[in-house]
């Protein structure tokens, strides 16, 4: 396996962070939700500027592989994990393990001792295996579309 830096996005990233959530969500997350929810949730078409302003406020990490951005991940000042997505062709390769250690030492950093996400069908699995438990399932909706997902939260310490 090719080493994995994990370090803060570059602006020039956040359209292949656009292309690394859409091609996920479309390939990963399909197993687990409609074609009708999955279009609401990533568009084929997004307005751009919306997409660079949120990353610019979530101010995320990324997992690189050689160039290429194979995952990407954030962690807010009072302890939300926004996001979390990484490439379908690069699942089960320890990604996500790297991307959560990352956020672990952000948030020892950040003196944390909670971290908190709004987690997918597709993701609790893994979000249990690093310790978080579900508080609730509850249904949000995008654009009139119904979706479940899980409210989880992990103590730290």
């Amino acid at each position: 396996m090719e080493t994995i830096e994990v370090r803060r996005a570059k602006p020039e990233e956040y359209l292949s962070l656009w292309s690394l959530f859409h091609d996920t969500i479309h390939q990963v997350n399909a197993l687990d939700y409609s074609l009708e929810q999955i279009a609401v949730w990533a568009p084929d078409e997004i307005e751009m500027l919306h997409w660079i302003a949120r990353m610019e406020g979530i101010n995320p990490l990324v997992a690189v592989a050689g160039r290429q951005v194979v995952g990407f991940t954030d962690l807010q000042s009072d302890g939300l994990v926004d996001m979390f997505f990484v490439h379908h062709q690069w699942q089960g390769q320890g990604i996500g393990k790297r991307l959560f250690a990352a956020i672990e030492e952000e948030a020892d950093r950040l003196g944390l001792s909670e971290l908190h996400s709004h987690v997918s069908i597709t993701a609790r699995p893994f979000f249990e295996s690093r310790g978080f438990v579900v508080v609730k399932q509850q249904e949000v909706e995008i654009r009139g579309v119904s979706l479940t997902n899980f409210v989880m939260r992990k103590s730290l310490g």
